[in-house]
């Protein structure tokens, strides 16, 4: 088996060893750190599927009898004028978070990009940076709702966002989180079917439309059964984690011991977390927490959706996996 580093593929490995796998694994990645908390991208530019090589940059070729892709996304970038200045980041990888950390001291800062990716990244910089907007009023952070970024100026480094609305930001340093895009040209000429978006297709048991080729991790759009759908692409760390369990047992002919519950927390400020379970398209939430959610000492949220129609399996396969985080 050949295939790629990240946190799917290291689940992969440590399940597959587990469930008696004993077939030679090799891990490729253009990294130069060993497997980290971070889905990697690779150094392997081709595929052939037919003969079952996979093509490096160094020039070199491979052998697999399975090819496992788990080759995670990038980091989408912004497509507007001064988008490629000096001081503007996107983190997917450890040398772009100590740029970030370093850059922002003292600095004014800008998080374009209002998911938890860009929250935590807010709250960890509201200690050390000057300023930092898309941020939590009660800790000094503000937060622009409601509007979008038009243009970034500078000469050589970024020194302001301007707004569509016509505001205009300092920004010393710019961090953008908006969304990811998945790294699969090099396999559009291969037999391995893909979405619309460019994620890789994959069956219950992540096999792809390629003989002998599996895919997890954030680059696939899989069946969530528990939910009837079809085709479905989470892009969260313990989603990863699950698709590399899932294929661990599986790719050795077991079962897998529960069903599969989409899930992530996050913590902010190092003080107020948040989790959420399952999938919902609904409008409305319950909000369970420890303590009063406006209290500042509040640690633990959780949220359920209020759906119309009830899916008991489906609910107590999400209560159990809150349990088991909390």
């Amino acid at each position: 088996m050949s295939f790629w580093t990240g946190i799917s593929a290291a689940s992969f490995v440590e399940h597959a060893r587990l469930n008696g796998c004993s077939t030679p694994i090799t891990m490729i990645t253009e990294d130069r750190l060993p497997p980290y908390d971070r889905v990697l991208l690779s150094k392997v530019v081709d595929v052939d599927v037919a003969h079952r090589l996979v093509y490096l940059s160094s020039g070199e070729s491979m052998k697999y009898s399975k090819l496992v892709l788990a080759i995670g996304c990038a980091a989408r970038k912004l497509s507007i004028p001064g988008g490629n200045l000096r001081n503007v980041y996107t983190l997917r990888v450890v040398d772009e978070a100590n740029a970030i950390a370093e850059a922002s001291i003292g600095k004014h800062v800008v998080c374009i990009g209002g998911s938890f990716i860009g929250m935590e990244i807010a709250s960890s910089l509201v200690l050390t940076a000057a300023s930092v907007t898309v941020r939590f009023e009660a800790k000094g952070i503000q937060v622009i709702v409601n509007d979008s970024v038009e243009q970034l100026e500078g000469d050589v480094a970024v020194s302001s966002v301007i707004l569509k609305s016509g505001i205009a930001l300092r920004a010393d340093v710019v961090v953008v989180g908006i969304g990811v895009e998945p790294p699969t040209e090099w396999l559009k000429n291969t037999s391995v079917e893909m979405d619309e978006r460019g994620f890789i297709k994959v069956d219950r048991l992540f096999r792809t439309t390629a003989d002998w080729v599996y895919a997890i991790g954030d680059v696939v759009s899989a069946p969530l059964p528990l939910w009837d759908i079809d085709s479905i692409n989470i892009q969260h760390f313990q989603t990863a984690q699950t698709h590399g369990q899932l294929l661990g047992y599986s790719i050795v002919g077991r079962p897998f011991p529960h069903p599969v519950v989409p899930f992530f927390w996050t913590l902010l400020f190092f003080e107020f977390g948040v989790k959420f379970a399952g999938v919902s398209n609904a409008v409305h939430f319950a909000v369970i927490s420890k303590t009063d959610i406006l209290d500042e000492q509040s640690r633990d949220v959780t949220l359920f959706s209020i759906d119309a129609k009830a899916d008991v399996q489906g609910d107590f396969a999400l209560l159990r996996r809150l349990e088991r985080s909390s």
